[in-house]
């Protein structure tokens, strides 16, 4: 390994020790502990086993006393390495299990315009496959196991050879004994023989980096097919029966799903077959090198130069040693791949902020005060030539309702996304009581805005959770809320009322039709109680009556509030004081409703004659 290819490892393995251990202090303390101790415990059997048997061969006087020993040893050794084992276990669990939590709450904490873009959605799935799966090695477990049998390698191979350092030690041989016997009495050949073996190691490491490279490469070829084979995956969930089997996909998935893992299968077959030829040859230079020792220790034995006992402890270390050495450097080479594994991880958890936070606090105003001006905004979305918006100028009138509309891609919905400040504009400036938004605390900014998008979500919570986006809520404002949102009556035929848990993924889960979970989410954004109420189609899933309902309630969910209503259906704008018309990223009218509706040639006036004419 190269100097720079050291250093590299050494940096990115401490990363992914601080990773893993950051929750966990304890775990590394309690698996080096507990690594030395069952390493330990065979060497006690084959030191003393070896003393015990020269005992006997020697008529047997204190036999007894080394067999007390060995069984003292055995069970104190035991004993400890059990309560180790437990101790960690546990806590490779938790560190396993807050090393995926952290992956959530950095997707709950990024930038939402970073979330979206396609570089982000890899590097996600890259950090998942990498601390969850480490390429099918096991995960933050399998990195803490792995080291744990790496560092019970390298303890095997100390033990050993301070085990075998015996076969320095002369012994006694005539002066005309054979060359061949002088040459093994030597210590020189005990140390010609260690630095074999050292050699052999040094060898076999390359190697088993050259096959972990393999392996990363079929992890990293693996990362877009693991992504699309999850997006297949997701296929099967009910929601999405209907369309499966009403348009016959089934065929056309499965088709899909088989091409995807035949794709995979042939990178698997061709980079495993690599890295186990490799392996392979690795073990056939290990076991050479245990026989050689095996001869070494053999001859010195036919030549008197040791005793049975020796042998018996000699050939136990010998065989300790060749193992440890095969395994160890597997392990070096495994904990090498869980380092560029975690390495994804921890790049992902590094990702750094694009978007500016500021630090000013919003001042708090019972009287909803809140002045909003957009001022020369244009917009594009990330790795999009396109303009999503171009120089918009506008002020939201204070405590007034706005109503947006505009054909489908005239830029209403990315609008609001600025305005809630998901995206920060391309150019241009946001002014929130004459100062740029991006200069206030965030979470503060956007505790101003209470939103329904046009995609809004529910989740597989209990009913009042989902109204109160919070797990502890006041049942009577709850139950306000939905009587403003029209879905009161509903709720209390629910056997448990707000305690009903939505969708099937829980026992007795409720599935709400789509205008009932519209309501939900309007319910939700009273809740709220925000001074700035944002509606993105919020009644496209009512039926006539129900959408009529809202429209009537209108005025008192958002009294003394500023409203933006976006909707399709032209007759919500005639509740709203001002409307804004967009068409091609641009604002192209301005104007009450009967104002814009007097423009007859203009945008709005066909839109609404285009709709009228079917009522």
């Amino acid at each position: 390994m190269k100097r720079t290819d050291l250093r590299e490892f050494c940096r990115d393995f401490y990363a992914s020790l601080r990773v893993t251990s950051a929750e966990v202090p304890g775990v590394l303390p309690v698996t080096v502990v507990s690594t030395l101790i069952n390493s330990a415990f065979p060497f006690v059997n084959i030191i003393l086993g070896a003393k015990i048997l020269d005992r006997l061969l020697a008529g047997g006087d204190g036999v007894m006393g080394l067999v007390w020993w060995m069984v003292g040893l055995n069970f104190f050794l035991g004993l400890t390495a059990k309560v180790l084992q437990i101790l960690q276990e546990n806590q490779l669990y938790k560190s396993n299990d807050l090393t995926e939590i952290s992956i959530v709450r950095k997707c709950l904490t990024m930038d939402y315009q970073q979330l979206e873009t396609q570089e982000i959605m890899n590097k996600k799935t890259r950090a998942v496959d990498g601390s969850n799966n480490c390429g099918g090695d096991g995960g933050t477990i399998g990195f803490l196991y792995d080291l744990t049998d790496a560092l019970g390698h390298g303890a095997t191979i100390i033990y050993a050879l301070l085990t075998v350092s015996r076969l320095f030690i002369r012994g006694n041989v005539a002066m005309d004994a054979p060359a061949w016997v002088q040459m093994l009495n030597s210590p020189w050949a005990a140390l010609a023989l260690i630095a074999a073996a050292l050699g052999v190691t040094a060898v076999c490491i390359p190697l088993t980096q050259w096959a972990n490279n393999a392996d990363l490469k079929l992890y990293e070829d693996g990362i877009d097919s693991d992504r699309r084979f999850g997006a297949l995956f997701r296929l099967m969930d009910y929601a999405i029966g209907k369309d499966m089997r009403t348009y016959a996909m089934s065929s056309m998935v499965m088709d899909k799903t088989m091409r995807n893992q035949k794709e995979a299968n042939a990178r698997y077959k061709k980079n495993y077959m690599h890295a186990m030829g490799i392996r392979s040859l690795v073990s056939v230079v290990n076991l050479a090198t245990v026989l050689l020792a095996y001869a070494f220790v053999g001859l010195k034995a036919m030549a008197g130069l040791i005793t049975v006992g020796t042998v018996s402890m000699q050939v136990g270390a010998i065989t300790a040693f060749a193992g440890a050495v095969s395994q160890g450097v597997e392990m070096l080479g495994r904990l090498d791949l869980h380092r560029r594994y975690m390495k994804e991880f921890a790049d992902f958890l590094d990702t750094p902020s694009e978007k500016y936070n500021g630090t000013l606090p919003v001042e708090k105003r019972d009287d909803g005060d809140y002045d909003l001006e957009f001022r020369d905004v244009s917009f594009r979305y990330p790795n999009q030539e396109q303009w999503s918006l171009r120089h918009i100028s506008c002020r939201l009138p204070k405590g007034r309702k706005l109503a947006v509309v505009g054909p489908n891609g005239a830029g209403k919905t990315t609008f609001i996304k600025l305005l809630c400040r998901l995206y920060d504009p391309t150019e241009g400036e946001i002014l929130l009581n004459g100062i740029d938004i991006r200069k206030y605390d965030y979470g503060e900014y956007l505790s101003l805005m209470s939103v329904v998008f046009q995609d809004f979500k529910l989740f597989s919570m209990k009913l009042g959770e989902n109204v109160a986006a919070s797990v502890d809520y006041d049942p009577q404002r709850v139950w306000e809320c939905l009587e403003k949102a029209g879905l009161r009556q509903r709720v209390e035929g629910m056997a448990e009322g707000l305690e009903t848990g939505l969708y099937q993924q829980k026992e007795d889960g409720v599935e709400l039709s789509g205008g009932e979970g519209q309501k939900l989410a309007i319910a939700r954004a009273l809740y709220k109680d925000a001074p700035i109420v944002i509606l993105d189609e919020p009644t496209a899933a009512l039926d006539p009556v129900s959408e009529y309902e809202i429209y009537n309630r209108f005025g008192q969910m958002v009294e003394g509030k500023t409203s933006i209503y976006i909707s399709h259906r032209m007759s919500s704008c005639r509740f709203c004081d001002l409307v804004f018309v967009f068409d091609g990223g641009a604002i192209t009218q301005t104007g009450t409703h009967e104002e814009l509706l007097a423009r007859e040639e203009g945008l709005y006036a066909r839109l609404w004659q285009a709709q009228a004419q079917y009522y």
